[in-house]
């Protein structure tokens, strides 16, 4: 096996995300902005049912004067769409500024350019939404009875009591719905970053290219080692982060063949990274291996046999290729050489001794453990680097950067639905607000009485906010089930996953409910402080 052929050809696969994954994350993005649009146009609606005991007297004094309602719908109707469409050429202006930012959050690179289909596309669904949002409180306003109107007699309806109860719950649900899906995803990535791999992936640092040394090359390992904070240094073709070959093997006695992947490691990557060997033997400096391996677990469980040290396997390997036999000397725990969505599947480390059967192969991949200052340990191996191929320049990363780069999709759809989600529920504390704001000067007369008959600040309070408190536990209930069922499909594209805690449930409806208090907190502690006399000098 020509082990620079291999690296260029492997080299190529960072395995550990599913085809078509960028797919998936624009559709998971245009879910969520559907969602926001409709929190958006149920806020709308809300606002527009909250201003309209302000505009009843308006509505009795023109169907005096002999407006119908064809026209007063009309006229509301107008109102709304402009609204929205005002809204969306703020949001044109908005979308070209923040353009930038919202790149470098999707990392992505997408153009802001006035086409016009995309134009006369999204005018027309500002125009749905205005139309959308407007409706009700349209027919609502001027289905009003002028006497009762003119009289001041109250306009609210059972209906639309119900209606507005209904959006509240909506809005308060997608909320508590992304809120719960954001912390399955960080206690994902949590687990992801906490997960143990079968090896010790802390303080790796990764040299690459350190074929480019040649012949300088074991003078820079043991230079390497010299330096204080260096406890380990040794070569490989690939590193554990997706980066393999496969092989297959004929196992003695069978004529069936079975499929592998591996790589090759030096004599002392064993003790460099730490892996864990339950039976037989490492590779040695005072042996040639070769002609032997080392399997994982899963590749001894192919095997059928209870004792796989000194088992025959025969592959065809070299240039040209040739079968040769090779002898099993140890067995490794199984590690995670590919993502955490992957289960471990039979791999087999090769001796460096066995490229090209020759002892001069140099590797592709210096793994340096070290312990104390990072920057200093880079600087001193870089150091020795430049000493003896200053021509070349010094290429590094770290262990654990590289394995968290395979899971680069959770991270970042992590914080991209952490922004989402700040941003729906800014939008549904602005609907709550103008909901509350609502519900507090319909019941103002209501609040008059009560102060006067002792109620106290704090009783009003309370009494204004369990009307909402109801609808948060109400949209709690409904959002549980469909956050569960969402996550649970997340998660099975993942071999090795956290579960869903109890907690998280917890948490997201008490910060649904938190939020929801902190947002009608003002209006009804404004409600509840007002004087009764101004409330009640009318009657």
């Amino acid at each position: 096996v020509n082990l620079q052929d291999i690296h260029l050809k492997t080299s190529q696969y960072q395995l550990g995300f599913k085809p078509g994954g960028d797919n998936n994350e624009v559709i998971i993005f245009i879910s969520i902005a559907i969602l926001i649009l409709i929190i958006a146009s149920i806020n709308f609606t809300n606002l527009s049912i909250a201003r309209s005991t302000e505009r009843a007297k308006e509505v009795g004094i023109r169907k005096t004067l002999g407006s119908d309602q064809k026209l007063l719908v009309s006229q509301f109707l107008f109102e709304s769409v402009f609204i929205s469409l005002i809204s969306f050429l703020i949001s044109l202006g908005l979308a070209y500024l923040l353009l930038p930012g919202f790149n470098s959050l999707l990392n992505k690179h997408l153009a802001f350019t006035f086409q016009f289909e995309n134009m006369i596309f999204f005018t027309g669904i500002s125009i749905l939404v205005g139309i959308a949002a407007g409706s009700y409180p349209a027919f609502f306003l001027s289905s009003f009875n002028i006497i009762s109107v003119l009289k001041g007699s109250k306009t609210k309806g059972k209906g639309g009591n119900l209606l507005r109860n209904a959006l509240v719950t909506i809005q308060f649900a997608i909320s508590i719905v992304l809120i719960l899906c954001t912390l399955i995803i960080s206690d994902q990535i949590k687990f992801i970053k906490d997960t143990e791999m079968g090896f010790n992936r802390k303080n790796i640092l990764v040299v690459e290219r350190s074929h480019l040394l040649e012949n300088s090359y074991k003078s820079f390992i043991d230079e390497v080692e010299k330096i204080p904070s260096v406890k380990g240094a040794s070569g490989s073709n690939a590193i554990p982060a997706g980066q393999y070959f496969g092989v297959q093997f004929t196992p003695q006695g069978s004529s069936e063949a079975i499929t592998t992947n591996g790589f090759f490691i030096d004599d002392t990557y064993f003790n460099t990274i730490d892996f864990e060997l339950l039976k037989g033997r490492t590779f040695g400096k005072e042996v040639n291996d070769s002609l032997n391996i080392i399997i994982n677990e899963q590749t001894a469980l192919l095997l059928d046999t209870d004792e796989p040290i000194g088992y025959k396997l025969r592959s065809l390997s070299g240039n040209p290729p040739q079968e040769r036999e090779y002898t099993v000397i140890g067995v490794v725990k199984d590690f995670n050489y590919m993502s955490l969505r992957e289960k471990i599947s039979p791999f087999v480390l090769f001796s460096t001794e066995g490229v090209n059967f020759q002892n001069n192969f140099i590797p592709n991949f210096t793994i340096i453990r070290f312990e104390g200052d990072t920057q200093e340990t880079v600087a001193q191996v870089e150091a020795v680097w430049k000493n003896l191929v200053n021509k070349e320049p010094f290429n590094y990363t770290f262990l654990d950067s590289e394995l968290n780069q395979m899971y680069q999709n959770e991270l970042n759809s992590g914080l991209k639905l952490t922004t989402f989600s700040v941003l729906a529920i800014i939008i549904a504390c602005i609907g709550l607000f103008g909901l509350s704001a609502y519900t507090t000067s319909m019941r103002r007369k209501e609040i008059g009485v009560r102060k006067v008959l002792g109620s106290s600040v704090t009783s009003i309070m309370v009494l204004l906010s369990k009307e909402f408190s109801i609808l948060i536990l109400i949209a709690f209930v409904l959002a549980v089930p469909v956050s569960w069922y969402f996550m649970i499909e997340w998660l099975n594209n993942f071999a090795y996953k956290t579960s869903i805690h109890p907690i998280n449930i917890v948490i997201s409806g008490v910060l649904a409910m938190l939020i929801s208090w902190i947002t009608i907190s003002f209006q009804t502690l404004r409600a509840a402080s007002a004087n009764p006399v101004d409330s009640l000098k009318d009657e």
